[in-house]
Parts: structure tokens; sequence; C-alpha cells
């Protein structure tokens, strides 16, 4: 996803890490706002969800092919004994 000039400036400023905007997207409540924007939330309705998701992906994984455009493959990685 690009980031504007500005984005890129308050996240820096606002201590987000590299995910977290991906998160949010992914995972907040999105609530239309003027001037034909969206907002994504994260609050605590929210947690319950990443946190599911989370436990439900810990085990899995995904292979892309080398630009990340194409999703090769899906897979539950081997049980560690």
């Amino acid at each position: 996803m690009e980031l504007s000039r500005h984005a890129a400036m308050r996240k820096q400023q606002r201590g987000f890490q590299a995910d977290d905007i991906d998160l949010i997207i992914r995972f907040g409540t999105p609530i239309r706002r003027p001037g034909n924007v969206v907002e994504y939330q994260m609050g605590k309705e929210n947690e319950k969800h990443l946190v599911q998701a989370i436990a439900r992906v810990k085990t899995k994984a995904v292979l892309l092919s080398d630009d990340e455009a194409t999703v090769i493959t899906v897979y539950n990685l081997a049980k560690q004994r």
C-alpha cells in the first residue's frame, strides 16, 4: 500500500510499527467520513477477532511467487515436538 508523504511522516512521529497500518485495515472497523474517505479504527471489539485470527494462523504458511503477486500454495506447518 502506498503512503502519502504526510502519512509516512505521521507514522514515524507517532510510533507506528511496520505492520500496524495493515493490521488496522485488515481487522479494524471501517467508518465512512466526510470527503469520500474511510477511517479504520481498532477498538476493544476488534481485539477478540484479532486474537482469534492469530491463533488460527500460527501454524500455517503461504508460499508466494518471487514478485509476491501470486499465491502459489498454502499449507499447515509440521507440528513441533
